[in-house]
């Protein structure tokens, strides 16, 4: 956990929910103005074609989700050991990185993924609460944020943006609204349910695994809080101590 405060509300469920697949959970739109994305190819092709989205973070590394790292042909740097999320090596030399943000109850956000052509869609919605899905693999201790922001199959692995652009989530899946019961007994008052994990969960790991990475280099993301008047939570240096 990081020093910073927690600012995500947690919540059990009841029931566990079943992550899905299949058409968009919402209306998406596509875009040609677009925060850093690739388009990652998992499965045999010749015998089993599937796709997904990773999302540039530095020069070399990206994130995606790691359902997608485990069947796509990237190298994984890490896995994290709790959440949908792993770390993989790319050539993003010539991207450009957003920075790396925190998201509060009822900031909009949005969703941006690939589609099966590779062309890049965004999703329009808010971010509500975390989750802690008790019998899921990937989020009985990893909390599962929950926007109502739509994605859709290949969108796994993208990113998810604060109203000021700042990389805030990387998506991980659908859910079926219906399967939801909190243990209060109250309903989920929401459209969709679409899941990312918060970066801000897993900051100490992503910063350690890309210190690590670097070595000799020392290389810092850059981490604001919008909400603090875009104040710097740590800088980004490569190659300088």
């Amino acid at each position: 956990m990081t020093c910073f405060k927690w600012i995500y509300s947690a919540v059990f469920l009841l029931l566990v929910v079943t992550l899905v697949s299949g058409c968009a959970n919402g209306r998406l739109t596509t875009v040609t103005e677009h925060p850093a994305l690739d388009y990652e190819i998992t499965g045999i092709p010749i015998l089993f074609f599937g796709f997904g989205t990773s999302t540039p973070i530095t020069p070399n590394l990206s994130l995606t989700a790691a359902h997608v790292a485990k069947a796509n042909y990237d190298k994984v740097i890490a896995y994290h050991p709790e959440c949908d999320l792993a770390l993989v090596e790319s050539d993003n030399s010539v991207q450009s990185f957003s920075s790396l943000g925190l998201v509060y109850p009822n900031d909009k956000v949005q969703t941006f993924g690939m589609n099966f052509t590779g062309q890049v869609l965004r999703g329009d919605g808010a971010y509500h609460r975390d989750l802690m899905l008790i019998e899921s693999k990937y989020f009985k201790a990893c909390p599962a944020s929950i926007t109502d922001a739509p994605i859709q199959d290949g969108m796994s692995g993208g990113g998810v943006y604060n109203e000021v652009n700042e990389l805030v989530g990387i998506i991980a899946a659908v859910a079926r609204k219906g399967d939801i019961r909190l243990l209060n007994g109250e309903p989920l008052p929401i459209e969709r349910v679409s899941i990312f994990v918060a970066l801000n969960f897993v900051r100490d790991w992503l910063d350690a695994q890309v210190q690590s990475y670097y070595g000799a280099q020392v290389y810092r993301l850059t981490w604001h809080d919008s909400k603090a008047q875009g104040q710097i939570l740590a800088d980004n240096h490569l190659g300088k101590k």
